[in-house]
């Protein structure tokens, strides 16, 4: 099976580190607008929900606590800022309404299904899934473009963070109708860290941004479902409204008896085009004592690693009949001890995090990267960057607004993320 989640464990003696931050002053040709996603019906923070500006391709989505900031073009003062999730009716606000007041609190109304809509289906969705691959090449862009993205990746140790690290990245989107694969190179980064001298084990997370791209199921199936899917089964459990438009939601798990650790989740396909529109899944790992092997490629001997959780998303947007990589998650929990008498004592759960979110795409000068430019799938980020660090670049670029947690833990962010100028 493919690993999604990459890790090296080590045991070491570790000197401690100070966090560190980079804020810049604003431009002027740019709004910074701030609000937090509530569902009408709960009152709930909804977690990435989409927000994107019309007419242009920027975009980010809401953290944890429903909260987002981005910064906007002045010359879209007058437009609309487009708020999506699934399950609810899309709400179109003018940007002129938002702009200096930080406390915007946006209730989303819930989006019930018109039966009429579709025709109503139940029971196996094999089928559906299948349909829905063969439309892979139809439903996705037929020519490669390019992507700007924010990508954050995070460790954290119990309840708090010890590692964090953000990158801009430019992203050679290869076409969906070719097996090219996509490439990534970092254009700007910073890291923060907060590490104990008490700490004894050192995390090194390997290829977290080429497994960010890897997500995207419409142009790698296989990833999850290997080469025809026979070890899954397939079940419509309904429709849901995503973007205003009618989806079919589709749960997937391994076909009883299968001992791999495989996958597990639900899927939704656009109901007219059979578009994969998002996915959310996970594996299971649970009580499996084999899942350490997949994710930890070295830890010392002594060191019992198990496997919390692992769980994934990945989202799609539509423009003009084509849908496009929009942002895709990753958090692998787990559980490391010692086996000798003095350290078997004591447990710590760690979690490593990933996500990243396309700002911008655009269709001209669409070029290859030099290959000692691309981001390897070997590449350890955290020590990647370290070459391209930059504080002062900051307040340019759009970035999902961080959690609570780490914003005790690293400066708010801000700025504008989107394509640079030539």
């Amino acid at each position: 099976m493919n690993n999604l989640f990459r890790l090296i464990l080590f045991f070491c003696l570790l000197s401690t580190s100070s966090l560190l931050s980079g804020n810049a002053a604003q431009p002027d040709s740019t709004y910074l607008i701030r609000g937090r996603v509530l569902g009408g019906d709960t009152n709930e923070p909804l977690v990435n929900a989409s927000v994107s500006v019309q007419q242009v391709n920027v975009s980010s989505v809401t953290n944890q606590d429903g909260y987002f900031s981005i910064r906007v073009p002045a010359s879209t003062k007058n437009s609309q800022l487009l708020i999506r999730y699934l399950g609810y009716e899309n709400r179109n606000i003018p940007i002129i309404t938002l702009i200096d007041n930080p406390n915007n609190h946006i209730t989303l109304k819930p989006s019930p299904i018109e039966l009429s809509e579709v025709v109503v289906v139940s029971g196996d969705g094999k089928e559906l899934i299948k349909e829905a691959l063969q439309r892979i090449p139809q439903n996705y862009p037929d020519n490669p473009h390019m992507m700007v993205a924010f990508y954050r990746e995070s460790v954290k140790k119990g309840s708090n963070y010890i590692s964090l690290v953000e990158t801009v990245l430019d992203i050679y989107k290869a076409t969906y109708s070719s097996y090219s694969n996509d490439q990534a190179k970092i254009y700007i980064g910073r890291k923060a860290t907060d590490i104990s001298p008490r700490d004894t084990v050192l995390l090194k997370f390997q290829g977290g941004i080429s497994d960010a791209l890897m997500l995207d199921i419409a142009k790698n199936p296989e990833i999850v479902f290997g080469t025809d899917a026979s070890e899954y089964q397939f079940h419509i459990e309904g429709l849901i409204n995503i973007n205003d438009k009618p989806h079919y939601v589709i749960s997937f798990a391994p076909h009883p008896g299968i001992k791999e650790i495989l996958f597990r989740g639900n899927i939704y396909l656009d109901a007219a085009s059979l578009a994969f529109a998002r996915m959310e899944f996970n594996m299971n790992v649970e009580d499996r004592k084999d899942a350490a092997n997949i994710f930890i490629r070295r830890k010392p001997s002594k060191m019992r690693v198990d496997v919390n959780k692992a769980q994934y998303v990945v989202d799609f947007t539509e423009s003009d009949g084509k849908w496009f990589f929009n942002y895709s998650s990753t958090e692998v929990s787990f559980r490391v001890r010692w086996t000798n008498r003095f350290f078997g004592l004591f447990a710590t759960t760690y979690t490593i995090s990933s996500e990243m979110a396309i700002t911008d795409r655009y269709d001209n000068n669409v070029v290859k990267f030099p290959r000692n430019e691309r981001i390897r799938s070997t590449d350890v980020i955290a020590e990647k960057v370290e070459h391209f660090l930059d504080p002062d670049f900051w307040g340019e670029y759009n970035v999902i607004e961080p959690n609570q947690e780490i914003m005790d833990a690293v400066k708010r962010l801000s700025g504008k993320l989107r394509r640079r100028a030539d």
